[in-house]
């Protein structure tokens, strides 16, 4: 059966799943499944369970599009435990699909754009078509369906430009569910018919109880799935509902009056208007959750009014019982500071008010006896990566009277991670003209210059001998001719070494050149560790750009990035954590290549791109400390 609970508040709804886990799961062998919306809220209800338990174990956590995706995998034969059209594996297929030229050839709109696109192109082309049948699986399903049979799902009156993008991507479907076999109805819909035959449940196994906690949406092919579901299994869905009273048809001042010059705004009102004007979003979401879970549903409610006389307290119980507030209406005491708005020169300048308020918070809880924690406090902004290393900046360098623990979360791995970062720079490196800055650049990244055992003075020593020795560009002739220029071996990495080797060799007052070479470097016996350990760093270096040169397929792929990885970086500390994030994110690079269908070799600027795309999607996102919290708005 299904159940709703809809609260204003997050921690009731975190204290109803606390009441209810592990009622119905059948044994104590059984994981209670949890299906929640991110991995920060994942962390949250972590450490709820636990405080509350003692010990948070026997719990799954899972996202729902792939939770639902297994149960549809246990009732319906030939469906893959794993999605094919989850968007990182299907972008594969549809990157092999474009380089088929019957298919692109065949649709001059699309052959048009991938003439004069590059590999990158043609993955990041891939990408967005992969998001796209997506989003038609989920909403659009009778589209797909139309393809297959061969016809339309366009209108007639639709532009010529929509007929074409149409034409290319209806055959673009047909070849993509020929290869996986989709030929008839989709997994959804004979789930939900499989679900109504007796029995049909305990045969597939499938779990007798699921929690889903505080999505924000759900597509209706998802509605649909946990109603089937349901009927079967005790199915709890927990939905945060910022009002008790029914405002499903509450819409903003613009809308009403628009409505109303054209006498359809019966049946309409505004409402609180923060309400109709911010919430359509949530509106559309419990709107359509309550109408199509129908009658067999029970509504477990935990509204909880927030109290005071502060404007916030206000503004949050007017909306909470759907009440009108007008302007003025609430008398301001002289200790309100439940909102504040500060206007500040800079952003910089606003996280010095924001130190500055925050510290007057913890002495004002202090002198009241109150327990106001850091890791209570969350602040957003809209532009997380601009503000990151201005926050560093403010909080990270405040003296030991001022200091506020803070952590900043949800940036793109590829700027946090430091193996991630290093490993990126590699490969950009890899695939370059090895620029004597670039080469430089990556060898003095800490995980780096710690493999080489290089310390600050060993680098900038191995600085000045790049400068003195004339290294500039390219790995050797051979490297330098492949830019279709003179095969000169001058000013290369190749170069510099001979003349930094010559110059340790030969006695200090020999300034002639030896057999064309004229040493450099004037190296010493304390530095010959240095010049050892950029000849390593060179040496790896050329090795790593002979590989990658070539396109490989996607074990190899796994196999030499991970080698790079062992051969180029030495972590410490927290970069341990980081190394092994990086060294799944390669594996699961290598798993999607292979679940999507890759039969010919991929270049490294194409693999370069997806590892970074896979490590900066959002769903690998960070979570919160037991510091202050700095997140996206």
């Amino acid at each position: 059966m299904l159940h709703l609970h809809f609260s204003n508040r997050f921690d009731t709804l975190t204290q109803a799943l606390l009441g209810q886990l592990g009622g119905a799961r059948g044994d104590v062998f059984t994981a209670d499944q949890l299906i929640v919306p991110s991995a920060a809220v994942r962390r949250s209800l972590t450490l709820a369970i636990a405080d509350h338990g003692g010990i948070c174990a026997n719990v799954q956590f899972d996202f729902l599009a792939r939770w639902l995706w297994q149960q549809v995998g246990r009732a319906v034969p030939a469906v893959t435990a794993e999605s094919p059209f989850v968007p990182a594996v299907l972008a594969w297929r549809i990157y092999s699909a474009l380089g088929d030229a019957t298919l692109v050839d065949a649709h001059p709109r699309l052959a048009g754009y991938l003439s004069r696109a590059d590999d990158v192109m043609r993955y990041e082309l891939a990408q967005r078509l992969a998001g796209l049948i997506d989003q038609y699986i989920t909403y659009r399903p009778d589209w797909l369906d139309a393809w297959l049979q061969g016809r339309s799902a366009l209108s007639a009156t639709s532009e010529a430009s929509a007929v074409d993008d149409e034409a290319w991507q209806a055959a673009l479907w047909r070849r993509i569910s020929a290869e996986l076999g989709v030929s008839g109805q989709h997994p959804a819909t004979l789930f939900i018919d499989t679900l109504k035959r007796p029995g049909a449940a305990a045969q597939a196994g499938l779990p007798a109880c699921a929690h889903v906690f505080a999505l924000p949406t759900m597509p209706p092919q998802h509605i649909e799935l946990l109603k089937a579901i349901g009927s079967v299994s005790e199915v709890h869905v927990y939905v945060l509902n910022p009002c008790e009273a029914y405002w499903f048809e509450v819409i903003d001042r613009r809308r009403l009056t628009h409505l109303a010059a054209r006498g359809l705004a019966d049946g309409h009102e505004e409402g609180n208007r923060l309400l109709a004007a911010w919430g359509r979003k949530t509106q559309s979401h419990i709107d359509a959750l309550v109408e199509a879970m129908g009658s067999d549903t029970t509504d477990d409610s935990g509204f909880v009014p927030h109290g005071g006389d502060t404007l916030l307290a206000r503004l949050q119980d007017t909306i909470l019982a759907l009440e009108p507030l007008e302007p003025g209406s609430v008398p301001i005491v002289d200790d309100d500071r439940s909102l504040e708005v500060h206007v500040c020169h800079s952003l910089t300048r606003e996280l010095e008010v924001l130190q500055d308020h925050l510290l007057g918070l913890f002495a004002r809880a202090a002198e009241l006896g109150q327990a106001l924690k850091p890791s209570s406090i969350l602040v957003v902004t809209p532009d997380l990566e601009a503000a990151a290393p201005l926050i560093d900046a403010v909080f990270g360098t405040a003296p030991k009277d001022r200091h506020l623990p803070h952590t900043i979360t949800g940036r793109a791995r590829s700027s946090v991670n430091a193996p991630a970062r290093a490993l990126l720079a590699l490969l950009s490196l890899a695939g370059s003209r090895f620029g004597a800055s670039a080469v430089f650049g990556v060898l003095q990244q800490d995980i780096v210059a710690r493999r080489f055992g290089l310390g600050d003075d060993a680098l900038q020593q191995v600085h000045d001998w790049m400068l003195a020795s004339g290294m500039r560009w390219a790995i050797d002739a051979e490297h330098r001719a492949s830019f279709d220029v003179p095969a000169d071996a001058r000013h290369t990495l190749a170069d510099g070494m001979d003349r930094l080797f010559l110059g340790y060799a030969l006695p200090s007052d020999v300034a002639e050149p030896f057999d064309g070479v004229l040493p450099c470097g004037d190296a010493e016996v304390s530095s010959a560790v240095a010049l050892g350990a950029l000849w390593r760093y060179t040496d790896a270096l050329q090795q790593l750009h002979r590989s990658v040169g070539v396109a490989q397929m996607p074990e190899a792929w796994s196999a030499l990035l991970l080698g790079a990885i062992d051969t180029f970086m030495q972590a410490l500390g927290n970069e341990l954590d980081d190394q092994r994030e990086l060294q799944d994110a390669v594996r699961e690079l290598a798993d999607s290549m292979r679940r999507g269908g890759i039969e010919q070799p991929v270049p490294l600027a194409v693999v370069r791109a997806a590892l970074e795309q896979l490590l900066d999607d959002p769903a690998r996102g960070g979570v919160p400390s037991g510091g202050i919290t700095f997140s996206s708005m």
